[in-house]
């Protein structure tokens, strides 16, 4: 008989919840507007049930999906209509690359994606671990994306490293999602608590 408390049991209890997690985060986040919705609740499950050690995956991860699905959509639309719209912008001045005003705006439009992307980085685990108002949600998320470049420079790394690793090795999306979420919890909780008074 295998000791529940050994060592090698809690890691595989965490690996195994890590695998439901990443599966979860994946079926949910097939119809493209609840993606927002399932990053919180991979976030917050990551955070409860893998560091922390409370609680059970599933129902964690149902329970946060349900409360944020309704904020998460329309946060979700926005991004995916800032989204489409930079990316057109690059895709017509692209041919382009000889008029000065053409590079000027594709400048302008990755810089922008960059910061988009940090923002949504930022935007779903606050709401997947915080229960926060809406100007207190856009006031930390500003002070976290403009506040901590190397740290938001960092964590686009990593989102590039899980892609990558998710697109050259497709068995790795089992476990990809909730490792990118656990690690980049390490990076951003204490970015968080520099802006949050709270415990955990």
């Amino acid at each position: 008989m295998f000791n529940q408390d050994s060592a090698l049991m809690t890691f595989l209890n965490k690996a195994a919840d890590m695998v439901i997690l990443s599966v979860l985060w994946c079926i949910c986040s097939l119809p493209i507007l609840t993606i927002g919705a399932s990053s919180s609740a991979l976030y917050h499950s990551t955070m409860k049930v893998i560091r922390l050690g409370r609680g059970y995956a599933i129902s964690t991860f149902f329970t946060s999906f349900r409360q944020n699905l309704k904020q998460t959509i329309p946060c979700t639309l926005l991004f995916l209509v800032f989204y489409a719209s930079f990316a057109a912008s690059i895709y017509v001045c692209w041919p382009r690359t000889d008029s000065m005003s053409a590079n000027i705006l594709i400048v302008f439009c990755v810089l922008c994606l960059f910061f988009l992307l940090i923002t949504q980085l930022h935007l779903f685990p606050l709401i997947g671990r915080f229960r926060l108002s809406r100007r207190e949600l856009i006031t930390v998320t500003t002070r976290l994306v403009f506040g901590h470049l190397l740290k938001n420079i960092m964590l686009i790394f990593l989102l590039a490293f899980a892609i990558e690793a998710g697109i050259y090795y497709p068995p790795l999306l089992f476990i990809v999602p909730a490792a990118f979420s656990l690690l980049s919890s390490f990076l951003q909780e204490p970015m968080f608590h520099k802006h949050i008074n709270y415990s955990d």
